[in-house]
């Protein structure tokens, strides 16, 4: 007889609420970076361009 009841979930899955959260807070953490980005960006042309490796030419 199999020892897990119907309805539950193994240890392995995520639960869809799990999944959602995980994408969730990845998205803002990466909103975040990217806000961080813009303002440097703002400020500071060349930064980004100097990670990009491309020269600033204005």
């Amino acid at each position: 007889m199999d020892s897990m009841q119907p309805g539950a979930s193994s240890a392995t899955e995520t639960s869809p609420r799990a999944a959602l959260a995980f994408w969730r807070a990845l998205a803002l953490a990466l909103a975040a970076v990217m806000a961080v980005l813009a303002f440097a960006a703002y400020t500071q042309p060349e930064l980004l361009l100097n990670y990009s490796g491309l020269r600033f030419c204005g």
